[in-house]
């Protein structure tokens, strides 16, 4: 059974072979093939004759020690009985075909005895050859889940990771049945780093102790990948983790109460890594003694929602695991992809004898981790930026907004639908759950046709002040504040802090007309802070509601101008509650009156949607409330004249999960869909489009890494420049005192210039050292006397060992003495990097990111 060998290509494709084996008797197993080449609709048959059968004694595989002479038993079992012949036909079709062959083992119900076989020491039994050591065979036990939260494939650049490494003080303490040795936390954690080091990381112990709690805290706060080291061992049949207390003592956590935690999380990290503890030998040959116990965890993490999860099936020298995890996690790096990441690291050590230990357990059928924003699956960019970008400087392109705009601040609409069917029982299909029409439709004949409504204010009150209570501003009633204020002051608090914000985006764009289906009016605050003077309009489509006074009304000749936008609700707003469009009659009534009735959308907006260009942005294009909708603008009078204009939607994605059942094909299908519609997919999140519009604005072309610099070009907007003003006269004003890194001049001096433009005096080294001065003792004396310390962090500032780090605990000495509540020490990312932990508690400005700068100055003036 020869496999594909030969270098990857920049896109790989994928044949798809799928083993499935059910339970017929204590050691036979019933075996069903699945088999498909890239680019077809149906399944390839293979040549077999016959039902399929293996013979597999799990306590006969228990006996043998032997890797070599328990490949070739597992092996003989699953391909000696027609299997064999076609799964070496699966093999010469790919290879004929020019791709690479992914390959998942499904256990059927009944088959969780076979979940604890090694079978990753597959040997062919014809020339006991390995079968799973080459990185163009991809393996992975695929594990189906009873948890219906969608997998989601991530943007490459928002992923995060936790590692976890807990060294008990007293091991002596457990009896775990053998001798547990101390563990090396310094040296895990620095694998660790080295292994995570493209993402995002916090370590425990490191910015918290690796208790318990604090790691279902860090998961609940947003982990995309959590990497375990820790004991384990088995008490009662029961696997259990050894991690600490807040006194370093041991503390076990049973298996079942962490998957159980787990599994009330509202988002689940999507790779599990769980690395294994020395516990004998010396040296290269220090190994782990614990038999592969936390393995077990492996296939209840995945039933559980995990989507990956890597671990540890038998004992295992560290050498061998820190070459394994260094290959994983480089090839992870590179592709996102985690069984051929696996597939590497395998390679990787197949010469050392425990190459076998490692095993990855999975519920993604791509096996992707991440994908790039702005990317095709095929790798191309998204390339209509300078049209774009030249529409709304002319004033020719209308934004059409949906709800998913506001998803970071409020939560997403599939995750109220999801907490309202399970707390109302809902008892349509289970892929139904996620549709909030569908679901408040069930409530509004469960209960009344007004419950939604006000169930959906209730809900998002409580969610606001579970996440921003401490962040709200002080003056606002938290108790009899209007939602909309409620939202305004979470909008605000998160602004300050968050990479992105799409509302001031929107804001910064020449558009006299805004289209929008978002409940809130952040909008309108976002266009009066950039000083322009929007109305409001609301779509009248029902008769019932006592709607306010239209603009149009109260002044017949008013015409949207940049200055003076139109902001249009199709879907109401939350302040006028029998305007919203929220359940399934809503959509259908709302879409028969402006279908019968065009005069229900003013004139001046149906000319919009004919005669510009369009950008759909904060929808889910798969979902059947914008095909409806979109379908119903596109059929707008003058429609002839949208070949004209470049039209942009932005789709996450597809989601691996119930309801997208082969991802690759459901891109075909949305590009086919919308290309013969004219309309360009940009493939990403919102916040990455903005992120990338807002650089094209100001540049011509997307820029990926913004500097202080950039931020004059994309980061300033009309009420900066009485922002300035109100700086340069403000009397309160001390000196800044710009503590960095020699590396970061440029910037740094970039910063200078700017704020001593908006009137804040500034000590900067290279403009107030005069030649003879003793530096050191003028930056001490300097720190004392400045006010303010901005503390410019980059990674070069980071890991340089030298004077900018005294300058930086100086600072933070004089914080301390600081009365509480005032503002002395800001943190000031110039790029994404990790923040020291003493100042983790302090809220820092991302520079390299739009409005960062109008916040500085913010905090200079409060302060």
């Amino acid at each position: 059974m020869t496999v594909l060998t030969g270098p990857r290509s920049a896109v790989d494709e994928y044949a798809d072979l799928e083993i499935g084996l059910h339970r017929r008797d204590a050691v036979t197993w019933t075996v069903e093939l699945r088999f498909f080449l890239p680019r077809t609709d149906f399944e390839t048959q293979l040549d077999v004759s016959g039902p399929l059968l293996a013979h597999i004694d799990p306590r006969e595989l228990d006996a043998i020690d032997d890797e070599e002479e328990y490949g070739l038993t597992l092996g003989s079992g699953l391909f000696g009985h027609g299997l064999g012949a076609a799964f070496q036909t699966a093999v010469a079709t790919s290879q004929s075909q020019g791709v690479r062959l992914r390959v998942r083992l499904v256990m059927g119900s009944g088959a969780a005895a076979l979940h604890g076989l090694r079978w990753e020491t597959l040997r062919n039994p014809t020339d006991r050859s390995r079968l799973l050591t080459n990185e163009n065979v991809l393996f992975s036990r695929y594990l189906s889940s009873q948890d219906w939260r969608p997998v989601g494939v991530r943007p490459r650049g928002d992923l995060r990771a936790l590692a976890v490494v807990a060294g008990p003080s007293d091991l002596d303490s457990i009896d775990a049945g053998r001798p547990l040795a101390p563990v090396r936390v310094d040296e895990e954690l620095a694998r660790a780093r080295e292994g995570l080091s493209s993402l995002l990381l916090t370590t425990l112990p490191g910015s918290a102790a690796p208790t318990a709690a604090t790691l279902l805290d860090r998961v609940h706060r947003g982990v995309d990948v959590l990497y375990l080291v820790c004991h384990g061992y088995v008490a009662r049949d029961e696997p259990v983790l050894l991690l600490v207390d807040e006194d370093g003592h041991a503390a076990p956590l049973l298996a079942s109460e962490l998957i159980s935690q787990l599994r009330d999380l509202p988002r689940l990290p999507r790779l599990v890594f769980l690395a294994s503890c020395q516990s004998a030998g010396a040296g290269a040959d220090r190994r782990s003694e614990d038999a592969g116990v936390l393995a077990a965890l492996g296939p209840r993490l995945a039933e559980a929602g995990v989507p990956a999860v890597v671990a540890m099936q038998g004992n295992i020298t560290m050498a061998t695991s820190a070459a394994f995890t260094k290959a994983f996690f480089d090839s992870l790096d590179a592709d996102g992809l985690v069984d051929r990441a696996t597939a590497v690291a395998r390679a990787a050590v197949r010469d050392r004898p425990d190459w076998w230990v490692p095993a990855l357990f999975m519920r993604l059928k791509s096996g992707r981790l991440w994908y790039q924003p702005g990317t095709t699956p095929g790798g191309e960019r998204f390339d209509k930026w300078p049209s774009l970008v030249t529409d709304f400087k002319v004033g020719m392109c209308t934004p059409v907004i949906g709800p998913g705009i506001t998803d970071t601040l409020l939560g997403t609409r599939q995750e109220m639908a999801r907490e309202w069917a399970q707390s109302y029982r809902f008892p349509m299909a289970p892929h139904n759950r996620e549709s909030l029409p569908e679901v408040a439709q069930y409530l509004s004949v469960n209960q009344n046709r007004s419950y939604p409504r006000l169930q959906l204010a209730s809900d998002l009150r409580r969610t606001l002040m579970e996440r921003y209570r401490d962040d709200l501003p002080a003056d606002l009633p938290r108790e009899d504040a209007s939602l909309e204020d409620l939202i305004a002051g979470a909008w605000s608090a998160r602004h300050r802090r968050e990479e992105v914000d799409p509302f001031s985006v929107l804001a910064q764009l020449s558009a006299p007309v805004y289209i929008t289906t978002v409940y809130t009016r952040l909008l309108a605050r976002a266009l009066t802070d950039a000083g322009r003077r929007p109305e409001v309009e609301l779509c009248r489509w029902h008769e019932d509601a006592d709607w306010p006074e239209s603009v149009f009304d109260r002044e017949p000749g008013y015409r949207p101008t940049p200055e003076r936008p139109l902001i249009y609700h199709l879907h109401g707003t939350f302040d006028e509650p029998q305007s919203l469009v929220l359940t399934e009659d809503d959509y259908f009534d709302f879409l028969s009156s402006v279908t019968r009735n065009q005069d229900v959308v003013p004139k001046v907006v149906r000319r919009r949607l004919s005669d510009s260009a369009l950008m759909f942005v904060g929808f889910r294009l798969d979902q059947w409330d914008f095909r409806a909708l979109y379908r119903n603008l596109m059929r707008s009078e003058g429609g002839r004249r949208h070949i004209e204009y470049t039209h942009v939607a932005v789709q996450n994605d597809p989601e691996e999960d119930d309801a997208t059942i082969d991802a690759g094909r459901a891109r075909q299908y949305l590009e086919s869909y919308f290309r013969n519609a004219d309309v360009s997919l940009y493939w990403g999140s919102t916040e990455h489009f903005f992120r990338e519009l807002n650089d094209a604005s100001g540049r011509g072309e997307p820029a990926y890494k913004p500097s202080v610099r950039r931020l004059e070009l994309a980061g300033r907007s009309r009420d900066s420049r009485d922002k300035r003003q109100l700086v340069t006269t403000s009397p309160g004003h001390h000196r800044v005192f710009l503590c960095h890194s020699s590396g970061d001049k440029e910037q740094v001096r970039d910063l200078y210039h700017r704020l001593t433009q908006d009137g804040v005096p500034c000590w900067f080294d290279e403009e107030d050292l005069l030649p003879g001065q003793d530096w050191e003792r003028e930056i001490t004396k300097a720190l004392a006397d400045c006010r303010y310390v901005l503390a410019c962090l980059s990674n070069a500032s980071l890991t340089k060992a030298g004077y900018v780090q005294k300058e930086l605990k100086r600072a933070l000495d004089l914080a301390d003495e600081q009365p509480e509540g005032s503002i002395f020490l800001i943190p000031v990312r110039l790029e994404t990097c990790e923040v020291p932990d003493r100042l983790k508690r302090l809220q820092w400005a991302d520079l390299f990111l739009p409005g960062a700068y109008e916040r500085l100055l913010k905090s200079l003036e409060r302060g």
